[in-house]
């Protein structure tokens, strides 16, 4: 390179697009200031219908424990707002079919952030993080074969019907949502030996008292996601999930690739619509599978190329 050749000079930014960006510079530090105080909040948040004080005695303290642990993981909350809109219409269709509170959505939401697959230490399974045993009481078939905890729509009846009978003995969606999470004896107990009904005046297991504040924290942050930093671009939103329930029997044992195929789908995309089958082989018998809704119809005639299988009925 001759001795004499310069570098040229940087391009200049337009004085106006530098102020622009020093200016949302502000904004966003003024947003994240302002993102670990409650100030903002009104007085009063509702859940279920029921108008809870945060500023109230220590109940700023408790909802501030779990309003901001949530907000320290801004990742994980853009995650969990993309599965409540891709399942938001599901669950809320089998809520609305029940007449129930809308913001049962919430607790489910926290019981797994909407993960499908979920399972806890205590084997809790399922967006409804089902034991065992109180998904058989509720009517889920529970074996080594079909385990009916991970079946996105039948699990949501199931939850929102043990809700429903939680809340008839309670009386209060605040207590039901505690007895889902303590189990309804803990709750009684507490509330004979106490004198108190009020869910906010008992004294719980620590998990159960914030099992509530922070389904009204995941409330309050869903609804207002833009507020708290959670913008989503249309295009990054998932597929929301939408699949009807199509029972078949089967004479002879049935390999489960044969319905992925007669689905037109990948057998990964097929077991994930149907992770109540647990086994790549079906005996003879009677089983539900979910069908994408716009593949039903197409799902049904290819069926008919196996002629040891009927669809039972269509609900």
């Amino acid at each position: 390179m001759p001795s004499d050749a310069q570098t040229p000079p940087k391009k200049k930014e337009p004085l106006e697009q530098r102020i622009s960006e020093i200016e949302k510079d502000v904004t966003r530090l003024y947003r994240e200031r302002d993102l670990f105080t409650i100030e903002h909040l009104p007085e009063y948040l509702t859940l279920c219908n029921k108008r809870i004080p945060i500023f109230k005695g220590d109940m700023r303290e408790r909802f501030e424990r779990e309003f901001f642990q949530l907000l320290e993981n801004k990742g994980l909350l853009t995650i969990v707002v993309k599965r409540y809109l891709k399942y938001l219409s599901l669950i809320k269709g089998e809520i609305e079919k029940m007449a129930l509170p809308a913001d049962l959505i919430y607790l489910v939401v926290s019981e797994s952030y909407l993960n499908p697959r979920a399972l806890s230490k205590a084997n809790a399974a399922g967006l409804w993080q089902f034991i065992k045993e109180t998904g058989k009481r509720e009517g889920l078939q529970v074996n080594d074969l079909i385990d009916e905890r991970y079946n996105i729509t039948k699990s949501t009846r199931a939850g929102l019907t043990h809700l429903k009978k939680l809340y008839d003995e309670f009386d209060d969606w605040l207590l039901a949502m505690a007895a889902y999470n303590a189990g309804k004896n803990r709750i009684n107990e507490a509330i004979e030996h106490q004198g108190t009904r009020e869910f906010f005046d008992l004294f719980l297991p620590e998990e159960t008292e914030r099992y509530v504040l922070r389904i009204l924290a995941l409330k309050e942050i869903i609804t207002n996601r833009e507020k708290y930093g959670i913008k989503i671009d249309e295009k990054e939103l998932y597929k929301p999930l939408m699949v009807e329930p199509v029972v078949i029997k089967t004479e002879k044992e049935l390999h489960t690739s044969a319905l992925a195929r007669s689905m037109g789908m990948s057998y990964r995309q097929f077991r994930y619509m149907n992770l109540h089958i647990r086994k790549y082989t079906l005996p003879s018998g009677t089983y539900t599978i979910n069908v994408p809704v716009e593949k039903k119809g197409a799902f049904i005639e290819k069926l008919k190329a196996y002629t040891f299988i009927s669809v039972e009925k269509n609900k």
